[in-house]
């Protein structure tokens, strides 16, 4: 893919909700801060941007290529990546998007406290693999990989090409409460790139958004 500035980049970012009842909801901890910086950073450097933003994640500086929208569950996030996805050329999926969510949606009201229960869960649609799979000769697909440190490859290529994305960067369970990242980018045509260790998560945004072209080079 040849990376320029023409380019239209749809960027998501941090936890899904999976709504239990009116009060409560299944989540991860997930800030958005990295999707965030990736947004900003991509904006900074001449790039339309679309920050498809978890509803209690941190928020980017305002920049006028950078548009933002809030999702609330993997559903809602689905519909509105379906919505903007032809109108882009790059995806980049950093949210974290939850497996499960609860079976027949949630409860209306609040369940009374004091008295046990069961939740039954069903799996979430892999919005990843499905839009991989559809997307057109000019557009490209992007994913993360949160892994224990000693799965973090096996997994990651796995994942790499189970979901046939483009590209993958996977990184350990510690980053999420980290404020620096140590990831690897694994593309998919067989090429490993290691940026430098223990970078802040801004610093590492500008690294991943200034190596794009490498990234997609030959996919």
């Amino acid at each position: 893919m040849n990376v320029s500035n023409t380019t239209r980049i749809l960027i998501t970012a941090g936890a899904t909700n999976e709504s239990i009842d009116d009060v409560r909801y299944l989540g991860n901890r997930s800030s958005g801060q990295l999707g965030a910086l990736l947004g900003f950073t991509a904006a900074v450097d001449s790039y339309e941007v679309t920050l498809l933003l978890g509803s209690n994640c941190i928020h980017p500086a305002s920049h006028p290529r950078l548009k933002t929208i809030p999702f609330s569950s993997a559903r809602d996030l689905a519909a509105k990546i379906s919505e903007l996805w032809q109108s882009h050329d790059l995806l980049i999926m950093a949210a974290a998007v939850a497996d499960f969510t609860p079976k027949g949606g949630q409860t209306d009201g609040k369940i009374p406290r004091g008295k046990s229960m069961t939740l039954e869960l069903c799996p979430t649609e892999d919005i990843v693999a499905r839009l991989a799979s559809s997307k057109r000769e000019d557009q490209r697909v992007i994913c993360f990989a949160l892994e224990e440190s000693n799965k973090l490859h096996s997994a990651a290529k796995n994942k790499l090409h189970r979901k046939n994305v483009d590209a993958i960067v996977a990184n350990p369970l510690e980053t999420m409460e980290s404020k620096t990242i140590t990831a690897q980018v694994f593309c998919k045509d067989g090429r490993h790139i290691t940026p430098p260790e223990d970078l802040p998560k801004s610093h590492f945004a500008k690294w991943f958004i200034e190596h794009l072209s490498e990234i997609l080079s030959t996919t």
